[in-house]
């Protein structure tokens, strides 16, 4: 098997996604292009907002200051800007599937360093009617592969969405709020007190507060969120 696979790799060598240069590794972005995308290392402790450079790491953004996130950590990878709009919209409308392993490695490798360790992993769910018309779920397949490096179960089934919402796209933080409100239920009991939430992006952070808010009010302890980017809140 491991002698077929070598074989393969070396007929059809994987190329990097954003640049298409050959490249010899399980993430399939160059080195090169993986230097330039826009790294959320300088983000609130707390919601992982993207803040100015001139301002400390170590330190809690207004907003959550202002009022508590319902979830206790979030880590993004990104900042949701450049290439990684791209990155984000040939996974999610584009159908590039396959750039969910490139993902699922990196949200992997996050998790290794933030010394958390969830109970499970609980991908943002799609309302059936969205879900047909996409055919996937971006977040099941970002998790699958997360789960499969890490051995942490994914919980498909205890949260659905069972209400149809508009896209949270041009809305500003207090409409998609409203917007999200009640869209949530959970449908099985819960017995994991350490629940990481997965998703493509963070913009207000309105979808992920109320899955936390109801994983908590459904006995969860610990609530989590992780995800490629985050988009600076303008609104």
């Amino acid at each position: 098997m491991e002698l077929a696979h070598k074989l393969f790799s070396h007929l059809f060598p994987s190329r990097c996604i954003l640049c298409h240069k050959t490249v010899d590794q399980v993430i399939e972005i160059c080195p090169d292009c993986y230097k330039l995308l826009p790294h959320n290392e300088n983000c609130c402790l707390r919601c992982a907002l993207p803040l100015p450079d001139d301002i400390s790491n170590s330190v809690t953004c207004g907003r959550c200051i202002k009022q508590v996130p319902g979830f206790d950590y979030a880590h993004s990878l990104f900042r949701y800007e450049d290439s990684v709009v791209g990155l984000v919209h040939q996974l999610k409308f584009g159908e590039k599937i396959s750039h969910a392993r490139s993902i699922g490695e990196m949200l992997w490798l996050k998790l290794c360093q933030t010394g958390e360790t969830p109970d499970c992993l609980l991908p943002v769910p799609l309302h059936d009617a969205r879900l047909r018309q996409r055919g996937f779920n971006q977040s099941v397949e970002i998790s699958r592969v997360v789960a499969k490096k890490s051995g942490i179960p994914i919980e498909y089934d205890a949260v659905v969405r069972h209400r149809r919402t508009p896209a949270q796209t041009g809305l500003d933080a207090k409409q998609r709020k409203r917007n999200i409100r009640g869209a949530f239920a959970v449908a099985q009991t819960l017995d994991q007190r350490h629940v990481l939430i997965i998703d493509d992006v963070m913009t207000t952070a309105a979808t992920v507060n109320e899955l936390a808010r109801i994983l908590k009010k459904n006995g969860v302890m610990r609530v989590g969120v992780m995800t490629i980017a985050r988009a600076p809140v303008k609104a």
